[in-house]
């Protein structure tokens, strides 16, 4: 989960990640094609607040907080039915943050959304003993496995992999470019941290500089990959949840300045090579858990400004969902293991405030709609 930046789903490109696996697929390019619109995301009152109880063991969550009822915090299956009610003690203000694990099992607090996370919860809402870090890092994300973090320090280069509440790991140095790190920018954060495939994705992405991106074995600090590209021609780098693959989105998809990359792409990281080639209009947002389905977007995402969203099928390049482009995205969650993406949708202009939630799924099935609205903790 993240950097200060990445963590904070506030629709730049350098912060929502994800990529998708496919074998075999040669390199093509998928323009944006018709499909038939979702209905649109209606604006609704929050229900009456319900206590749905204890959060059932082994089931996936998707936790949104209910905006009239403060420090409480319901959990939605991936089909939108409620599964599980969690009461935290810690009061959560307007800019503070909640960062659920990728299955919905823990929760990190940030204080203000600056400063790294400093208070971790399990999934009953009870504080982890002794899990508040002594070291505030540069960028922190969750780890695929739902309880471990990434941590690094961009100065030093330390990577790390802590477990809330246990003694922390080795931090292992990694060989970032020097240049970048002493620029007084610092711009680090990561892509994808897999602790089942010891692999975490670093990138660097900022407005007027230079993209560069490293793939990065955890448990020693050896960098597999890296590649750099001048500025403007590469908006930001995505990778899969597990860090298999890396999607290079075309500075054209973020309205950078001409020159650009011809084409968006995708690679795996584990030669580079090139998997296929999108529309240089194209972001590539997140890719699902099952590596079948991609989240982009058509146009310039611009914070709180209406994004024009698809879904595309990976094998075949088809579009298997179209937003109906009317609301502003401020966070995507990715469904662990499946092909669903979680999407908070709301008013242009209002900020991050309540949202609506829709679940979408990448084999094109009728999304489905959280009763409400809601603040995510994703």
């Amino acid at each position: 989960m993240e950097s200060n930046s990445s963590r904070r789903a506030n629709v730049s490109f350098a912060v929502l990640a994800g990529i998708v696996v496919v074998a075999g697929f040669m390199a093509t390019q998928f323009p944006p094609r018709p499909a038939a619109p979702a209905p649109a995301a209606a604006i609704s009152p929050s229900p009456v607040a319900i206590d749905y109880g204890p959060p059932p063991p082994s089931v996936p969550l998707v936790w949104v907080q209910d905006p009239n009822h403060s420090g409480w915090l319901i959990g939605f299956d991936w089909t939108g039915k409620p599964r599980g009610t969690v009461k935290i003690s810690q009061q959560v203000a307007q800019f503070d943050r909640l960062s659920q694990a990728p299955d919905g099992t823990a929760f990190a607090y940030e204080p203000n959304a600056k400063g790294g996370f400093q208070v971790f919860f399990d999934r009953t809402g009870n504080p982890i003993a002794n899990s508040g870090p002594s070291v505030r890092y540069q960028s922190e994300m969750w780890a695929d496995d739902s309880r471990h973090l990434c941590t690094l320090d961009a100065q030093s280069g330390g990577l790390g992999l802590m477990l809330p509440g246990a003694a922390p790991n080795p931090v292992n140095a990694v060989a970032l470019d020097p240049a970048l790190a002493r620029s007084g920018i610092i711009a680090f954060s990561f892509a994808a941290c897999s602790a089942r495939n010891d692999r975490a994705v670093i990138t660097y992405s900022y407005t007027g500089r230079p993209t560069a991106y490293w793939v990065v074995r955890i448990s020693d600090g050896a960098i597999l990959q890296q590649r750099t590209y001048a500025a403007g021609q590469v908006a930001n780098a995505t990778a899969s949840m597990d860090g298999s693959l890396i999607a290079e989105s075309s500075g054209q998809s973020a309205g950078q300045p001409a020159p650009n990359a011809a084409s968006t792409v995708i690679r795996r990281a584990s030669d580079l090579s090139v998997m296929t080639t999108l529309a240089p209009n194209i972001g590539v947002l997140a890719f699902s858990g099952d590596n079948s389905a991609a989240l982009v977007s058509t146009a310039p995402l611009i914070a709180g400004q209406a994004a024009m969203l698809e879904v595309l099928d990976l094998q075949t390049g088809r579009v298997m969902w179209t937003g109906e482009g009317t609301s502003a995205l401020s966070a995507v969650l990715v469904q662990p293991a499946g092909n669903a993406f979680a999407v908070a949708l709301g008013q242009p202009g209002e900020g991050n405030t309540s949202a609506t939630i829709l679940m979408i799924y990448g084999d094109g099935s009728r999304p489905a709609k959280l009763p409400g609205l809601f603040i995510p903790t994703w």
